[in-house]
């Protein structure tokens, strides 16, 4: 079955997640355009889909490792990206370039968390059942896409750009002490555009047929969310920490946990049998 969970995001400290454009020197939010009616044209700040994805990824494969007992050095370097990153669609040269149906299926059935969030195998591709939604901000702009249970949110009497501001972090001068009596201080100061404290977010996960297994990787994936709250960049001095509710409560993730466990022997087998045919 087609599962959505519908939820939102609460910015408890700023937030900022950049884009390609700066303004001067200073990093300014990702935006896109939109259509509103009876406004126009909106230049929509947001946090991309992608990014949350990649993030939860991240965690889940740390985790994943760190069960197995194997670090990312102790990886070979195409398995790593595989499972971090999603891997890379490569050119069919030899007999082992391509998987067989079986592998596929094997793949699937040994790695559940691949066969959620997908990845490219040689020239193969195991096609994820995970989608993530982009985060948009709950304003008035956005109020005509939102579901019903944030249609009455006060944020939706408000503008977006209320919900942004400017904010800093500096680079001490550490050297002060070994710096020559005609040397430059070494310091910093970098301004970046955020949303504020407070900023709530429309955010969605659907999950596609996935089995009882791969709907407790999914659980997993938002319990580790839990444990680590973080979203956007810069979280290393403070920012981008979030309180979030999905709902229909996303399972548990114990039945994916005994899975490692139980399975251990059988998943180490296949990681080397893919690091010998990459």
């Amino acid at each position: 079955m087609i599962q959505k969970y519908d939820g939102w995001m609460l910015a408890k400290t700023t937030i900022h997640h950049g884009g390609n454009e700066k303004t001067g020197s200073t990093p300014v939010l990702r935006t896109i355009f939109m259509y509103v009616d009876g406004i126009g044209e909106v230049q929509m700040p947001y946090i991309n889909g992608n990014a949350i994805r990649g993030k939860l990824r991240r965690m889940l494969m740390n985790e994943y490792f760190e069960i197995l007992g194997l670090t990312p050095e102790d990886l070979n370097p195409k398995v790593y990206h595989i499972f971090f990153s999603g891997g890379a669609l490569e050119a069919a040269e030899s007999n082992n370039a391509g998987i067989d149906l079986s592998l596929r299926r094997e793949i699937r059935d040994t790695f559940p968390h691949l066969s959620l969030l997908g990845g490219s195998i040689g020239n193969q591709i195991i096609q994820g059942k995970l989608k993530v939604g982009h985060a948009f901000p709950v304003c008035k702009e956005y109020a005509v896409f939102l579901p019903n249970f944030l249609q009455n949110d006060e944020r939706t009497n408000r503008y977006v750009r209320s919900f942004c501001d400017e904010s800093f972090q500096t680079r001490r001068d550490d050297l002060r002490a070994n710096r020559q009596e005609d040397e430059q201080a070494v310091q910093m100061k970098v301004d970046f555009e955020c949303f504020i404290p407070g900023t709530k977010f429309y955010h969605w996960f659907v999950t596609e047929y996935a089995n009882e297994i791969e709907a407790s990787v999914f659980g997993r994936l938002i319990e580790l969310f839990r444990f680590n709250p973080w979203v956007g960049g810069l979280s290393g001095t403070g920012n981008g920490e979030v309180l979030f509710e999905y709902t229909p409560e996303p399972p548990s993730g114990n039945l994916y946990l005994a899975h490692i466990r139980d399975n251990k022997d059988k998943i180490l087998n296949l990681l080397n049998r893919l690091s010998d045919m990459l």
